[in-house]
């Protein structure tokens, strides 16, 4: 099924509902435990990185013989925004990039914490 609604919505499996849980993620570069949900029933695991933090992890990964990052779900921003997450979801979900990912079941949703990462 055609995945192009408009509407979307970031859902923070770790409570990541504050001012300053954004803050430490842009110091981070990085935010997991975001799921988009599309239409009101659609679940997708996803995450963000920021340019600087994903060529870090692309130099420990070379390191360790693995020189390449590629990950189902990763977005990445200039900075880590709750603006820039919702517009790059809006976004994608209209350039159908959802349709390539695979939609969390109900089962997996139960199972979201912060422990079991990501729910598939």
């Amino acid at each position: 099924m055609p995945i192009t609604s408009s509407s979307t919505r970031l859902v923070f499996a770790q409570g990541v509902d504050s001012e300053r849980s954004i803050v430490e993620a842009q110091s981070r570069g990085y935010l997991s435990h975001v799921m988009v949900e599309i239409d009101g029933s659609r679940f997708f695991a996803v995450f963000f990185y920021d340019p600087i933090r994903l060529q870090q992890d692309l130099q420990e990964s070379a390191k360790h013989g693995r020189p390449f990052v590629a990950d189902p779900g990763m977005i990445v921003l200039p900075e880590i925004t709750l603006d820039a997450m919702q517009s790059a979801v809006q976004c994608l979900c209209q350039e159908r990039y959802f349709e390539h990912l695979v939609e969390l079941s109900p089962e997996q949703l139960e199972r979201t914490n912060s422990l079991h990462w990501p729910p598939i």
